[in-house]
């Protein structure tokens, strides 16, 4: 018997099969940047400076242009520090401000006496960036949490006049 018009009929079926796999291998990695470079530019878009701030007026300045980029990263361990070093920020605003108590707790109630406008907002970011410290890498932090999370911390410090 005679195998030979069959063995070539395999050989092209094959070859096609091939350069189909090979395609799609390369249509799928192009596709996964294009990806990667769409979701850069909407994290760049979402965490963007409302202000260009010179760097060298104010150390708080610096403190928030190092949380941002940090908030800007695909990192969720970057993002989660981000969130504790926003809430060192507003803490040390609100201590500036002349609330002294001995905890950031302490002076969030006081300010809800004094009837601040911001402090429930606040408030939502504390307890969160407690969630965060306290249960480390169990608590599952979403894109949507970390994105209101850094817009609260800008309007607050920002509309308070704290890094203008």
């Amino acid at each position: 018997m005679d195998f030979s018009g069959l063995l070539l009929f395999l050989q092209v079926v094959s070859g096609i099969i091939c350069a189909a796999l090979i395609f799609g291998i390369i249509r799928s990695w192009l596709g996964k940047t294009e990806v990667s470079d769409n979701q850069a530019k909407k994290l760049a878009e979402y965490f963007y400076l409302k202000k260009d701030i010179p760097t060298q007026v104010n150390p708080a300045v610096e403190k928030w242009n190092h949380i941002t980029k940090l908030f800007r990263s695909q990192d969720p361990a970057a993002i989660r520090m981000a969130l504790i070093d926003a809430d060192i920020l507003l803490e040390k605003m609100i201590t500036d401000m002349g609330y002294v108590e001995d905890s950031f707790g302490e002076k969030l109630k006081h300010m809800q006496r004094d009837n601040i406008p911001w402090v429930q907002a606040a408030w939502e970011v504390h307890l969160l960036r407690n969630k965060l410290a306290h249960e480390g890498s169990h608590y599952l932090l979403t894109d949507r949490e970390a994105y209101r999370a850094f817009k609260i911390y800008e309007n607050i410090l920002f509309g308070t006049q704290y890094l203008a």
